[in-house]
């Protein structure tokens, strides 16, 4: 077998995290020329960013499958590595898949892009309940989904904006947003946040491919960084201290 099948229809979203954070409010003219809002390909090199940008995250992503990376998007379409087949048919079969996600994410950090290791997050299928709704806890700032038919076209409202956004199946997406510092009687609740999101929309599929290590290594969720895609920009949105 050289895919699995879901019992149904499984979401499936990739992600790329791009910020520069900071303090103060004339810092943003000491950042070099073309770094706010940066939109090109990945120059990061891999290292760990401080605590205080888990913010990006609700809760923690936990990945499925902890002993390697296994999931990602090969021509576009989800794929598994076929080492990871046993233990992945042992884990769906307690744990119904809702949603599957991959993030990557990079920040502005000593004069250079730093990129944390990518992660996945996904929800589970549970009796009773809507599905996708816990999509938002697992996403990156609580990006939030509807699906609308049966391929899984989109809508969002993130990053709180008054008018809700389509995302059609194959197609990236770049959000660009500000978060401005917000004190709360002195104490800093949110920094300077200057955010390129890219989010791409996989739509509902049916199975997952396994494929190779040769052929999973083409796979980099940076890659959406180069690829064509809709420009969403809510730099003057009047909701300036939320994302998400």
């Amino acid at each position: 077998m050289d895919s699995i099948p879901f019992t149904e229809p499984v979401l499936f979203l990739e992600f790329f995290v791009r910020e520069v954070t900071y303090y103060g409010s004339d810092q943003s003219a000491k950042f070099p020329a073309g770094t706010l809002f940066y939109q090109g390909e990945s120059q990061a090199r891999s290292g760990q960013l401080p605590s205080f940008r888990e913010a990006t995250f609700r809760e923690e992503p936990k990945p499925i499958l902890p002993r390697e990376k296994s999931f990602g998007f090969v021509n576009g379409q989800p794929s598994l590595l076929a080492s990871q087949k046993r233990p992945f048919l042992d884990w769906i079969e307690k744990n119904p898949l809702d949603a599957l996600l991959c993030i990557g994410r990079e920040a502005w950090m000593e004069d250079q892009w730093v990129r944390e290791k990518d992660r996945e997050a996904f929800s589970v299928l549970h009796p009773g309940i809507s599905r996708f709704t816990d999509i938002v806890n697992q996403a990156p700032f609580r990006f939030n989904v509807w699906v609308q038919d049966e391929v899984g076209t989109l809508l969002t409202d993130f990053p709180n904006a008054e008018v809700r956004q389509t995302l059609e199946v194959g197609n990236t997406y770049l959000f660009l947003c500000r978060q401005e510092e917000y004190l709360d009687q002195g104490y800093l609740v949110n920094p300077h946040r200057n955010l390129a999101l890219f989010v791409k929309n996989h739509g509902l599929q049916r199975e997952i491919r396994l494929v190779s290590k040769a052929e999973f290594a083409a796979h980099d969720v940076a890659n959406l960084c180069t690829e064509p895609c809709k420009l969403r920009d809510h730099r003057k949105s009047r909701f300036k201290y939320l994302l998400g």
